[in-house]
C-alpha cells in the first residue's frame, strides 16, 4: 500500500468496533515532539459519590442528552440512540450504547452509589432511533449492589448489561504496579480533525490528540498492537462514569497495527476506578494475544493527575 500526502484522509474515517481500514498521514516528524511525563502523585479531588452527570447546568450538552433515558414503568427505560455517536459504518457506537445503559441502570438505583464494574455482551448491531431498556436488581448487599439492563429494538435485543454498584473508600489501601503512558503535552499532538479527519458521528463528539499518525493509517503498521492518545469529550465536557465507560471502547482497535482491517466487540468489561481529575484523559490500548480469529484489547485511562481512573478488556472479532 502506497504512502499518502501529507494531512489525507481519503474517505471515512476509523473509528468504533466495525470499520474498515482508511489511510492517514501527518507532515509533522515525532522527533519534533516534547516528552513530558504525565504522571505527578498528586490525588484527585474528590467530587459528588453519583457524579452520573445530571445536575452539571450544562447548556447543549449533547453527550448528557444523548445518553439519558426516560421512565415508562418500574424498571423500564426508552431512550433515543442518535447518529451523533456513530461509526463510520452508520451504526451506533459501542461504548456510547455502554454509557447510556449504564446511565439509565444508575437512574433506576439511585442509593446504590457510584457504578463499580459494568459488563456489556453485544447481541445485535444497533441501530440509530429509539430503544427500550429493561431494568432489574439482582442483589442488594452491604457494600455491593447488582443490577442487569436489557436494551430492545423493534422487539429483537441489541445488548445485555450487568452492573456492580458500590462506594469507592477513600480510606482504603493503595498501590499502583504501573503508570500513565508518557505523552507529549495535547497542545503538541496532532489533532485528526485538523490532519483531514472528517468531525462526523463520535468524531464531532470525542477530540482526540495523537504523538504521531498511526502507522495503520500511513500504510505503514507498525507492528506493535499498542497505542497511546490523548482523550476528552468535545469541548472539555466534564467526565462522569458513563463517559469512562465510553471513552475505553471509542478509538480504532490497537490490532490495526499488525495489518488487521478492523474488528467487532462481542463482550465489553469496564472497571471504573474514580472520577478523573479535570483535563485530558491519557489512554493506552493494547492487545497481547490473537488467535482463533478473535482478539482481547485492554484500555486503560489515566487523568490529569496520574490517577487511573478506568480499565477494560474486551473480546473482539478479527474482521479480517
Amino acid at each position: 500500500m502506497s504512502t499518502p500526502s501529507p494531512a489525507l484522509w481519503p474517505g471515512p474515517p476509523i473509528i468504533g468496533r466495525s470499520r474498515s481500514r482508511r489511510l492517514w498521514a501527518s507532515s509533522r516528524p515525532s522527533s519534533s515532539l516534547p516528552r513530558c511525563a504525565h504522571r505527578n502523585g498528586r490525588e484527585a479531588p474528590r467530587r459528588s459519590v453519583r457524579a452520573i452527570g445530571h445536575d452539571d447546568g450544562v447548556n447543549d450538552d449533547t453527550y448528557l442528552e444523548d445518553t439519558t433515558s426516560r421512565p415508562v414503568g418500574a424498571g423500564r427505560r426508552v431512550l433515543t440512540l442518535t447518529d451523533r455517536w456513530n461509526t463510520p459504518l452508520g451504526k451506533p457506537n459501542g461504548g456510547y450504547l455502554l454509557a447510556a445503559m449504564l446511565r439509565g441502570v444508575a437512574d433506576e438505583v439511585p442509593e446504590a452509589g457510584d457504578p463499580l464494574v459494568a459488563e456489556i455482551s453485544y447481541l445485535r448491531s444497533p441501530a440509530v432511533g429509539e430503544a427500550e431498556l429493561d431494568t432489574e436488581v439482582l442483589r442488594s448487599g452491604r457494600r455491593v449492589q447488582t443490577a442487569t439492563a436489557r436494551l430492545d429494538q423493534e422487539g429483537a435485543q441489541v445488548a445485555q448489561a450487568v452492573v456492580n454498584f458500590g462506594v469507592h473508600g477513600d480510606g482504603a489501601r493503595r498501590e499502583d504496579f504501573a503508570e500513565a503512558p508518557i505523552l507529549p503535552e495535547p497542545d503538541s499532538c496532532l489533532d485528526p480533525i485538523a490532519e483531514g479527519m472528517p468531525p462526523d458521528g463520535i468524531f464531532g463528539q470525542v477530540e482526540y490528540r495523537l504523538p504521531t499518525a498511526p502507522g495503520w493509517a500511513t500504510g505503514a503498521p507498525s507492528g506493535d498492537p499498542t497505542v497511546t492518545l490523548w482523550q476528552r469529550l468535545r469541548g472539555g465536557r466534564e467526565i462522569d462514569f458513563p463517559a469512562l465507560a465510553l471513552l475505553c471502547d471509542s478509538f480504532a482497535p490497537a490490532v490495526m497495527e499488525i495489518g488487521e482491517n478492523g474488528s467487532m466487540t462481542v463482550q465489553l468489561t469496564v472497571h471504573l476506578r474514580r472520577l478523573p481529575a479535570p483535563g485530558w484523559i491519557a489512554t493506552r490500548l493494547f492487545t497481547r494475544h490473537v488467535s482463533g480469529g478473535y482478539h482481547e484489547e485492554d484500555c486503560e485511562l489515566w487523568d490529569s493527575d496520574g490517577n487511573l481512573v478506568a480499565q477494560s478488556r474486551q473480546l473482539a472479532i478479527l474482521l479480517g
